[in-house]
């Protein structure tokens, strides 16, 4: 037997979208849930009111998960005088002035100090009501309060001010109305710094005005690369940026589909300003552009083109002619003309389909002619060719000792046949 002890898994917990007004965020971010999520076993979600003052916050500041529970109720962010147009019921307001130096809110509600700052808290309530009262858990020294000095303040604004912060004025300040009802701030006095920033990423360039509270951070990345992530980012007064820096990839368009065996692609470099150069093989030409390029949005400039098998427009027989072919006329296919019975060949009688898609030859006429008539034995045609035209006349010659029976001349008739009969060579006959 093993005899490490089983560990069971712990459950996770589900969190809801948070109330009105309170803002939860989950390892130094904010989130902006719009259904339900599930979180791991010991996750830690803080909790704050969007405006920290304008809300009296009731509840914890921070919640965790423990094995599919959460350790306190989700808090509520509750309107206060100022929202209530003053009643006597509400709590009061509580607003902040830095005078010099800085301050931010934290993501749990509190109000970080830089050291030395001066800063104001003003509780705000109408002065013919009655003075509120402040109180404080620093005991370090004791902070002047009492109305607002300039005439448009002092009617409302009841003050508390820290002069010359340091680490000792920590605690909880809280503002009590004259019935009882009270709101607070968490202050913290700290030179929050944020982590460096890498520069591991030689592709990225950054402007950074420091890493102290509310210094900013701003990012681009070199030409053939795409910022995956914020342009800019702040730091925050929790100690952390607002959210992970960015960082640069490589521009490149999707896999170019060229499914067409015939097409040649010479180059398959996808990156940002890559071109594409394509060409078809002897006999096909290309469809489509010959080179795209790899754009800056990570798409192509142009779909890939195709090769089409190149071909010839069929071909016509000439009149009183016909074609030998194959049924194809795709480049390198030849066709053969022939005329009819009656008729001879004016051009070329063999033709071939070019790379061009063109015929090497125009086709051939077929012109009204007559054949060589032949030769009578013991004689011969005078002139010989194998082709007459139209009208054309010849002789029939006998050798000697022979003479012309028949019609000694013939002409070529106007449909390619001879006006008589071949005449025949006979032998003369000794009569003596």
């Amino acid at each position: 037997m093993d005899s490490k002890k089983f560990q069971p898994m712990l459950r996770q917990c589900f969190l809801s979208p948070p109330a009105p007004d309170v803002v939860m965020s989950f390892e130094g971010k904010e989130l902006n849930l719009e259904n339900e999520v599930a979180l791991p076993h010991g996750s830690v979600i803080e909790l704050r009111c969007a405006e920290v003052g304008l809300f009296k916050f009731v509840g914890q500041p921070t919640i965790r998960c423990g094995n599919g529970q959460w350790n306190a109720p989700p808090p509520l962010c509750q309107p206060t005088s100022i929202q209530k147009n003053f009643s006597l019921d509400a709590a009061p307001t509580i607003t902040y002035n830095v005078v010099s130096g800085d301050a931010g809110i934290t993501s749990s509600g509190q109000v970080v100090i830089l050291p030395n700052s001066i800063i104001h808290f003003d509780c705000l309530w109408q002065r013919q009501d009655g003075n509120p009262t402040w109180t404080w858990t620093a005991t370090h020294r004791q902070y002047p309060s009492a109305w607002a000095i300039s005439a448009e303040e002092r009617g409302w604004k009841y003050r508390l001010s820290i002069y010359y912060a340091k680490d000792t004025d920590d605690g909880i300040f809280t503002c009590t109305t004259p019935k009882g009802h009270s709101n607070e701030v968490h202050v913290r006095v700290r030179n929050i710094q944020c982590p460096a920033i890498d520069s591991l990423d030689r592709n990225r360039v950054m402007a950074v005005e420091g890493n102290k509270m509310h210094s900013q951070a701003r990012f681009a990345c070199m030409e053939g690369f795409n910022l995956i992530g914020p342009e800019e980012i702040t730091c925050t007064a929790s100690g952390s940026w607002s959210e992970t820096p960015p960082y640069c990839e490589v521009i490149q368009c999707p896999h170019l589909n060229t499914e067409d065996t015939h097409l040649r692609v010479e180059s398959h470099n996808r990156s940002y300003g890559s071109r594409v150069m394509f060409s078809c093989p002897t006999g096909y030409r290309l469809v489509g552009s010959p080179v795209i390029i790899c754009l800056k949005n990570q798409t192509w400039s142009d779909t890939p083109p195709y090769c089409e098998a190149i071909e010839c427009e069929p071909p016509l027989a000439p009149n009183n002619g016909r074609v030998l072919d194959t049924g194809r006329y795709l480049t390198g296919d030849f066709l053969q003309f022939t005329c009819n019975a009656g008729f001879v060949l004016v051009g070329e009688s063999i033709t071939v389909c070019n790379d061009q898609g063109e015929w090497t030859f125009p086709p051939p006429i077929c012109k009204p002619a007559c054949e060589f008539p032949g030769e009578p034995a013991h004689g011969h045609v005078v002139p010989t060719k194998f082709h007459y035209d139209i009208g054309e006349m010849v002789t029939v010659e006998c050798l000697h000792g022979f003479r012309v029976l028949g019609a000694p001349r013939l002409r070529c008739t106007s449909t390619g046949h001879w006006s008589s009969p071949l005449a025949h060579c006979r032998p003369f006959i000794n009569q003596s």
